[in-house]
């Protein structure tokens, strides 16, 4: 089995099975992150819990997770992922976007990095990160702007770099936007070739080519939200506030509940707010998305 390298996340990551979702690199000998198919070890101690479709086991150095009717995957010492399908009919396309998501979060966490909700665009050599809940808009709201030919940094997760005494950093994760079928509609987008899972009117645009390895500090943050009233506002958040709306959005939120990791998500946190503005968007749940987009704008 050939082996294929990549840049994702912030690390060379040597895979067995290819994932054009992440950006190729052939310029390293040694891997950060390796992927492998294999079967499964022991499950490790630590706290279990579920989302519904997935299960966990995990504690500092080991994760254990299950999809049902996908597979299972291991993870473990920040630099290993194995997967292990439930059948060979598991389509690859499937396999790859449970590493992508809850497998590189694992790999985060036992890394003590912060991994956030967030996209992102770079201006000037500094970043503003863009963040919603699902369905506030945030991809849209950058598709909206890579059209606006904005430099789009990261669609869904940035890592906060481990810097000290300095402005908090981020790292892009891959060079893929996902949009829904609406979402594909009002921006007029014709590519549908990259289907982010059977049966489900999301897909994946890419920008391989104008995909930045490099870190960049942080000095903004727009957090989207859907309006309890049906208009537009804009607030500029600050002090617990700021640091309740922002913590909010980390990804895999279950994977730092541990003593050791809520402290690092505060001191992560922490930091991150030492230099970056907080706004916070309230959105009409119907907007077009150019008029979300044009309060975005008036913030960047």
């Amino acid at each position: 089995m050939s082996d294929y390298k990549y840049w994702g996340f912030g690390f060379n990551i040597i895979s067995e099975i290819p994932f054009p979702e992440l950006l190729a690199d052939s310029t390293f000998e040694q891997a950060q992150v390796n992927i492998l198919m294999g079967r499964m070890p022991d499950t490790p101690d630590g706290f279990s819990f579920s989302t519904g479709l997935i299960s966990y086991t995990m504690n500092d150095r080991e994760l254990l997770f299950t999809v049902q009717g996908i597979g299972r995957y291991y993870v473990s010492g920040g630099d290993t992922i194995i997967i292990q399908p439930d059948n060979d009919e598991v389509e690859t396309r499937l396999l790859r976007l449970f590493v992508l998501n809850a497998g590189m979060a694992g790999i985060l966490q036992q890394r003590h990095l912060i991994p956030m909700h967030t996209g992102s665009i770079l201006i000037d050599g500094q970043l503003t990160l863009i963040a919603g809940r699902s369905g506030a808009g945030k991809s849209t709201t950058l598709a909206g702007l890579m059209n606006k030919q904005y430099r789009i940094f990261s669609d869904d997760i940035v890592v906060l770099a481990n810097r000290d005494n300095s402005p908090a950093h981020g790292i892009a994760s891959y060079p893929m936007i996902k949009l829904w079928e609406q979402s594909m509609q009002a921006l007029e987008y014709e590519d549908r070739s990259f289907p982010i899972m059977p049966g489900m009117e999301k897909y994946g645009l890419f920008f391989h080519d104008d995909f930045d390895l490099n870190q960049y500090p942080i000095n903004k943050i727009i957090l989207l939200e859907i309006s309890d009233n049906n208009q537009f506002s804009t607030e500029q958040l600050s002090g617990g506030k700021a640091f309740e709306a922002v913590v909010a959005h980390i990804y895999k939120p279950s994977f730092f509940n541990t003593p050791q990791m809520r402290m690092l998500k505060f001191r992560a946190i922490t930091q991150l707010l030492q230099n970056a503005v907080v706004y916070q968007i309230a959105r009409p749940a119907g907007c077009a998305p150019d008029d979300l987009l044009s309060h975005v704008t008036a913030l960047i």
